[in-house]
C-alpha cells in the first residue's frame, strides 16, 4: 500500500534519514547542472513555522495529556523569492494552523513571515517578509513545455538540510493524485524528502517549472522513492499574481459535474474520440446559463482552446474573468454546437488558518532562578508569540552569558537582553548550558 504524504517534518527529525540524490544525467554537459545551481540557489528559503505545544496521546484511561505547554512545535519547509520586495511562495500545508512563520535566507538571516494570502482548493501559499535589502528572485518557465524526460532540479531543505540539490527527470505531467479540482501534478524522479515542500523544481534554463508538495512512499517508509510531486509553474504564477492583488484567488467557475470521456465512452454517446468533458449533472446555479447546456454534452473547447479533460476545464473556467461569456465547444449526440455560457465565482471556504501578525511585541522568555541555590539563570518557559520562538532555546537550559556579559539572576539577564534591545539591535548571543555542554545560541530581540 502506497501512502501519500506532504513533507513539511519537525526540525526533531532533521537526522531522521539520508538524502539521496541522482547524478547529472549523461546528455548534460559536464558542470550544467551545478552552473544553475549557482545561480539560483540564493533565491531558495528555508521557511520555519512555530505550533503551538501539541499533546500527548492519551494516559491509558482514554485522557489527553498535554505536553510541556512552555516548548513550542518547530518544523521546517522550504521557499522561494519570487519578487525582490519579500514576496516568498511555499506550500499551504507547511504554514497553515501555526503561531508563526520565520524566512531564512542562504546566508544566515531571518525575517517574520506574515501570510499574504492561502486559497482553501490549491495547496499554494504566498508569504512576505520586510528584509532590508532587495531579494534574489527566480524567474518562471512556462511549465507546459515540459516534457517526460526532460531533466528538473530540486533545491529544498530535506530534514533541516538547507539547500540540498538533486536532480532527475520529468517522469509524467498532469497527474492526477486527487488533491483539488484542479489537479495538474508533474510527477518527478528528483528525490524529495520530509522538507522540501514548497521549494522550487527547475529546468535546464534555471527557471521555476514548479513547487514540489508531495511524495509517494510505499508502506510506512517515508523517505523519497523516486515518485514525487511538483505544482505547475504556470499554476503558480496564476495563483500568485491574484493573491499579490487580491489577497485571494477569485476564481472562476462553470457550476457542471463533468467526467472524462474515454475512448470507449466516445463511441456510446458519439463523441469524436476521448478527451474534453462530460456532463453528468447540473450544479447549484445551472439556472443563471439559461439551459444552454444539458447532462450528455461534452465539452470539446473552451474560448477556443482544447479541453482535455474535466480538469483541464474547472482550470481554464478558474482563470477566466468572473462575470465574463465563455465560448463552449460542446459534441450534443454526435452534432457539434457552440455556446455561450457566464463564468460565475468560485466559493472559497471560510479561512480557518491563524495568520501571523508583524513581528512579535514581546521576546518571549521567562526566566527564574537556578534551583539548589546557585547563582545561575534557568529558562522556565517559551512563549510561542514572542520573538525566540523558534531561536532553539528549551525549558531548563541555563544561560550563562548574554553576549559577553556574565549573568547569575534573571534580574542582570533581562537588564542585559533590554539594553541590547535599547541598542536597536535585532539579535543577542546567549551562552548555553545544556547536558553538561555549552553552546552558544542566537535569539531574536523582539521588532520595533
Amino acid at each position: 500500500m502506497r501512502a501519500r504524504i506532504r513533507l513539511a517534518v519537525s526540525i526533531f527529525l532533521i537526522l531522521a534519514a539520508p538524502q539521496t540524490g541522482f547524478c547529472a544525467w549523461a546528455d548534460q554537459p559536464p558542470g550544467a547542472i551545478a552552473s544553475i545551481v549557482a545561480n539560483v540557489q540564493n533565491s531558495v528559503m528555508r521557511i520555519v513555522v512555530v505550533h503551538p505545544p501539541e499533546k500527548k496521546d492519551g494516559d491509558g484511561d482514554g485522557k489527553a495529556q498535554a505536553s510541556d505547554e512552555s516548548q513550542p512545535v518547530t518544523r521546517i519547509g522550504s521557499g522561494f523569492v519570487i519578487d525582490p520586495s519579500g514576496l516568498v511562495a511555499t506550500n499551504r500545508h507547511v504554514v497553515e494552523n501555526t503561531l508563526a512563520i520565520f524566512v531564512g535566507t542562504p546566508d544566515g538571516g531571518r525575517y517574520r513571515a506574515e501570510i499574504v494570502g492561502m486559497p482553501d482548493k490549491a495547496d499554494i501559499a504566498l508569504l512576505r517578509i520586510h528584509a532590508d535589502r532587495p531579494l534574489p528572485a527566480v524567474r518562471f518557465g512556462n511549465s507546459d513545455k515540459l516534457r517526460p524526460g526532460d531533466t528538473v532540479i530540486a533545491i529544498g531543505s530535506p530534514f533541516g538540510f538547507d539547500n540540498t540539490v538533486t536532480a532527475g527527470i520529468v517522469s509524467s505531467v498532469n497527474r492526477d493524485i486527487m488533491e483539488s479540482p484542479f489537479d495538474d501534478y508533474i510527477q518527478t524522479d528528483a528525490a524529495i524528502n520530509h522538507g522540501n515542500s514548497g521549494g522550487p523544481l527547475f529546468n535546464m534554463a534555471g527557471e521555476v517549472v514548479g513547487m514540489t508538495s508531495v511524495l509517494y512512499a510505499p508502506g510506512p517508509y517515508s523517505g523519497s522513492a523516486g515518485v514525487g510531486f511538483a505544482i505547475p509553474s504556470n499554476d503558480l504564477s496564476f495563483v500568485f499574481s491574484r493573491l499579490e492583488k487580491y489577497g485571494e484567488v477569485r476564481a472562476g467557475m462553470l457550476p457542471l459535474r463533468t467526467q472524462q470521456v474515454t475512448a470507449l465512452m466516445a463511441q456510446a454517446i458519439g463523441a469524436p474520440g476521448p478527451g474534453g468533458a462530460l456532463i453528468d449533472a447540473m450544479g447549484p446555479r445551472a439556472d443563471e446559463m439559461d439551459n444552454r447546456i444539458q447532462p450528455g454534452d461534452v465539452i470539446r473547447s473552451f474560448n477556443g482552446e482544447t479541453v482535455a479533460d474535466p480538469r483541464d476545464l474547472a482550470r481554464k473556467a478558474a482563470r477566466t474573468e468572473i462575470g465574463s461569456m465563455a465560448t463552449l465547444g460542446l459534441c450534443r449526440s454526435g452534432t457539434m454546437m457552440s455556446v455561450q455560457v457566464p463564468i460565475l465565482p468560485f466559493e472559497q471556504e471560510t479561512e480557518k488558518t491563524i495568520v501571523p501578525g508583524p513581528p512579535p511585541k514581546i521576546l518571549g522568555l521567562q526566566l527564574a532562578a537556578a534551583a539548589g541555590g546557585k547563582d545561575q539563570v534557568t529558562v522556565s518557559g517559551i512563549d510561542p508569540m514572542g520573538s525566540v520562538a523558534d531561536s532553539g532555546l528549551q525549558a531548563g537550559d541555563v544561560i550563562l552569558r548574554v553576549q559577553q556579559q556574565i549573568v547569575s539572576s534573571p534580574a542582570q539577564a533581562e537588564a542585559a537582553l533590554r539594553a541590547r534591545e535599547a541598542a536597536k539591535e535585532r539579535f543577542a548571543a546567549v551562552l548555553v548550558l545544556r547536558d553538561d555542554k555549552q553552546t552558544w545560541i542566537p535569539i531574536a530581540l523582539p521588532g520595533e
